[in-house]
């Protein structure tokens, strides 16, 4: 079957798994970077709870081999299953300090976003923004979170984003804390995070220069590009890398560092990060089209840009 047909099909035989009291609605919604994804919304009269399916996960398992009707059982008992955690959690989703306690940034390019951070909180951050999500849980087999629409803001009272921007920062590491690997050394990693202090780095100084390139990005590995947003991470590998150091934006989820010397040209950097981005990344995972270089003198993050 095409996709469109395979939609159809799936939202159909969910409802027949579901029985009465569901109804689907197919749509399409506005992800990072200007990216369109088709979703599968269903509902329950009366539930609060609305869970959405991204309907290219599903083709793609469907291609794979797996059968409609065994996709519309698994959706049917997420949708059972996940539903009544959330009634029982609703209580703590809708109370102030569990909110503000649990709130999150990630970083995303503001550049092609204009549309999408319209209904959005977020904080300007170099030519990248920063923007307020909820997280709701943190298991072992992942994490279910929310981007903070305007309206809920406006309800908490909470004043102009900036004001709350440090504490959210100091929230984002403390639920995401940093961790960094050598890229020529993948199996022994250089953890910075998790159980360890932030400031204890498992790599030998003078090893910072021989072993040039370092992945940075936080435990969980998913939207790690937030990292950036951790200022005395940042310095505290200005000190150990003995001067100024390149950040290099893989995707939303990663970055690479790479210490300044005279062999590095930015322009070449420039020019294989345009180039990753548009044949490697996938178009809503594409971070900056530019380095960044960290400024121990300065203490701050600058834009790399040709021109």
């Amino acid at each position: 079957m095409n996709r469109i047909r395979f939609a159809e099909e799936i939202s159909r035989q969910v409802l027949t798994v579901l029985g009465e009291g569901y109804e689907t609605e197919l749509s399409r919604v506005r992800k990072n970077n200007g990216v369109i994804k088709d979703v599968l919304y269903i509902r329950k009269e009366g539930s609060e709870c609305i869970p959405c399916f991204y309907m290219d996960e599903l083709y793609r398992s469907y291609c794979s081999g797996e059968s409609e009707f065994g996709l519309a059982e698994h959706l049917a008992d997420i949708v059972l299953n996940e539903c009544e955690r959330v009634r029982e959690k609703v209580p703590d989703f809708l109370e102030r300090e569990w909110i503000i306690s649990h709130m999150f940034l990630r970083l995303i390019r503001a550049e092609g976003n204009t549309e999408w951070l319209q209904d959005a909180v977020y904080v300007n951050f170099l030519d990248l923004v920063a923007v307020f999500y909820v997280l709701t849980e943190d298991e072992e087999d992942g994490i279910k979170s929310y981007q903070l629409p305007k309206n809920v803001w406006e309800v908490l009272e909470l004043g102009d984003a900036e004001t709350y921007f440090s504490t959210i920062v100091e929230n984002t590491r403390r639920l995401f804390p940093e961790k960094l690997w050598c890229v020529e050394h993948t199996v022994s990693e250089c953890s910075i995070g998790g159980e360890e202090q932030a400031s204890t780095f498992l790599v030998p100084a003078q090893e910072y220069v021989s072993r040039k390139l370092y992945v940075l990005s936080n435990y969980r590995r998913i939207n790690g590009a937030a990292v950036l947003l951790y200022s005395d991470l940042l310095r505290q590998l200005g000190e150990k890398f003995g001067g100024d150091y390149y950040v290099i934006p893989s995707s939303v989820h990663e970055v690479l560092l790479l210490k300044e010397t005279e062999e590095e040209e930015p322009e070449y950097l420039n020019r294989m990060v345009r180039t990753v981005n548009e044949q490697q990344v996938q178009p809503e995972e594409v971070l900056s089209n530019h380095v960044y270089l960290y400024s121990v003198k300065d203490g701050s993050l600058q834009s790399v840009t040709e021109g």
